[in-house]
């Protein structure tokens, strides 16, 4: 599978990606086609579905990000086009930190640990009033992150 920079704004991460079913566009903040899912995630996301109680095809966007060592993700909530989200980390351990949104000078942030073959998801406040981020990883990691649209909530 074809991995790309990931683009935001004007800056390039060092994160690669891939999507399916939608893309986002940073700069013009804004949902574009994206190739369908390649069949090989297609019982990854129906497990998915089963355990968000959704049907599958409610998971219209799947992305695929490769972090490799010393790629963090910095704070942020995930577009506001996107509903539900589901996330299932591949490979190395990483840390996600949560924070209320918008942040206080004086919140310390709550760390989920994210094991290899771990999986969270965040819909209601975890998804609209906070933000994550995950720091620099130490070891190659992947996370297949599945997306509902903001329409289906």
């Amino acid at each position: 599978m074809p991995l790309e920079a990931a683009k935001y704004k004007q800056y390039t991460a060092r994160r690669r990606i891939a999507y399916f079913g939608f893309g986002y566009d940073f700069t013009a903040n804004r949902l574009g086609e994206a190739p369908p899912a390649p069949a090989f995630l297609e019982p990854l996301r129906a497990k998915v579905a089963a355990w968000m109680s959704l049907a599958p095809a409610a998971l219209e966007q799947a992305l695929v990000t490769e972090y490799r060592p010393g790629t963090p993700l910095g704070w942020h909530r995930d577009a506001p086009d996107f509903g539900r989200v589901a996330g299932v980390s591949l490979g190395g351990w990483a840390r996600m930190r949560l924070r209320p949104y918008p942040p206080g000078k004086k919140d310390t942030p709550i760390v989920l640990e994210l094991a290899p073959r771990s999986a969270y998801q965040m819909q209601g406040a975890a998804r609209w009033q906070w933000q994550h981020s995950i720091p620099e990883t130490r070891e190659l990691r992947y996370s297949i992150t599945f997306r509902t649209l903001a329409r289906q909530d």
